[in-house]
């Protein structure tokens, strides 16, 4: 069974009731985040988030995926933190020994404080990009029930000018292809940027506001920048598309990673033939190479990275010493605490063996063994159980037919893709067999491509043919 429209006519309309039943229906098909006790409730799509979950990721992460619902015009989050009581002691121990175990933040001149459950942070930091790397840092670990700052920033050598600071985040804006900014306005005055316009999200007004900050704005203030779901989509993106010269997408990644904290000082080199990135050099974490590849695929026009960086860790790291710094930040973490996750170390390369509920655990024991200093390769050998042994529910009736159960996991498909801000619109056709979907038809990005992959496979889809292309028209 094949669609071919894109997919705007016989799924619901943009109500406050149906965005909360959409938000609720992703939070349980996500992980990460405690579905079961958390409220959502809708007012001309303003969402609010009430109720607990049991870590700051989770509340991030629950706020995160609030936004990037199509017809979200903003998130109030209001969710608490209700974690097993750790003495300050211990939970100063562990703040501490996390912002010294990670690649970066080891080098950050940070005092940490903890009274009942809530931590703060004190000292100076070069910029905003490395403010939000100490706090990420900071919330993955457990126990901690509030968080907040006292950053300053060091003040930078020569002032950037106000048209400079303006064209910096309009160039950043119109390469990025997390946000389509074509309606966006940026005026900048002795450091304070004026943002106005309107974007298509809640999650790409969270972009522009956060590009403005990372360029090295002193404030922002966003007031006049709305969020209207209804505009066309071509009129959002305008040209950004359009075709770019090699040379140009080079120049935007390097651009990109000069506002990377895990990255900048390692300053990689950046070749891109037809929309194909080659990245080399030498960076001193594994953290720090992930980032680089990240950063290349955020930006328009390119097809595909190849990352040759190659990590080189500063100074010794004996591997004893690394297993241990492992062992404690995967034991520190809310996630993957709780399952004793096994660590091996052979000169430099990180081993995980052991067993976790879920890809998405699995994923992040991985990211969280690949921040910490003197890791150059991590081999994650979690096992995950079935998704049927873990999610079936169990039940007395007959199973259902492989026609139908096709048919409503292909209606599944096409409501994730439907509500998915950053997809719908797009020319998307679904066809699923057996419990595999196949999808077809035309994006604006590989990274969009991607996005609907990883819907199919939120919703139940055994395996994914993706035959999507980009605009400009690149096999995927």
């Amino acid at each position: 069974m094949e669609t071919a429209e894109t997919l705007t006519e016989t799924l619901p309309q943009l109500s406050d009731e149906a965005i909360t039943t959409a938000i609720e229906r992703l939070f349980a098909l996500k992980h990460g985040v405690s579905a079961a006790w958390i409220d959502v409730a809708t007012t001309e799509g303003i969402v609010t988030l009430t109720g607990f979950t049991d870590n700051l990721l989770s509340l991030s992460r629950a706020e995160e995926i609030a936004k990037a619902v199509r017809g979200v015009r903003g998130v109030v989050n209001e969710l608490e933190i209700r974690t097993p009581e750790i003495p300050d002691a211990q939970l100063l121990l562990d703040l501490e020994e996390a912002l010294a175990a990670d690649a970066a933040t080891h080098a950050y001149a940070l005092v940490c404080h903890v009274r009942e459950g809530e931590a703060e942070l004190r000292g100076t930091v070069r910029n905003w990009a490395e403010r939000q790397l100490a706090l990420r840092v900071a919330s993955g670990v457990r126990g901690i029930r509030r968080l907040t700052d006292h950053l300053l920033y060091a003040a930078p050598a020569t002032p950037c000018p106000d048209a400079e600071l303006t064209t910096q985040i309009r160039e950043l804006l119109r390469w990025n292809v997390r946000v389509h900014a074509g309606l966006v306005q940026v005026a900048a005055q002795d450091g304070h940027v004026q943002l106005s316009g309107i974007v298509g999200s809640a999650a790409e007004r969270s972009e522009v506001v956060a590009t403005a900050w990372a360029a090295g704005a002193s404030q922002v203030a966003a007031q006049e920048l709305r969020v209207e779901p209804g505009v066309p989509w071509e009129e959002l993106r305008q040209d950004k598309y359009d075709y770019h010269p090699d040379a140009d997408i080079a120049q935007a990644i390097r651009a990109t990673f000069k506002y990377d904290s895990r990255v900048v000082s390692f300053e990689p080199l950046v070749e891109v033939h037809n929309g194909v990135v080659t990245l080399r050099g030498i960076v001193s974490n594994l953290a720090a190479r992930h980032a680089a590849g990240q950063d290349a695929r955020n930006v328009v026009g390119v097809g595909l990275v190849h990352n040759l960086l190659k990590v080189r860790p500063v100074g010794l790291h004996e591997d004893p010493f690394i297993q241990t710094r492992v062992q404690g930040a995967l034991f520190r973490d809310p996630y993957v605490g709780r399952f004793g996750v096994a660590v091996q170390v052979h000169g430099g390369v990180v081993s995980l063996s052991g067993s976790v509920h879920t890809h998405f655990q699995q994923a992040h024991a991985g990211q969280v063994a690949a921040g910490v200093s003197g890791v150059v390769q991590v081999d994650n050998h979690l096992q995950v159980p079935t998704a049927a042994a873990l999610f079936r529910e169990p039940t007395d009736a007959p199973p259902a037919a492989s026609g139908s159960q096709d048919q409503a996991l292909e209606q599944a498909i096409r409501q994730e893709l439907y509500w998915n801000a950053f997809l719908h619109g797009q020319h998307l056709r679904v066809t699923v067999k057996n419990a595999q979907a196949t999808l077809r038809g035309t994006v604006d990005t590989w990274q969009q491509a991607q996005m609907a992959t990883h819907c199919a496979l939120t919703v139940g889809a055994s395996t994914i043919v993706n035959k999507l292309r980009t605009r400009a028209e690149m096999p995927l």
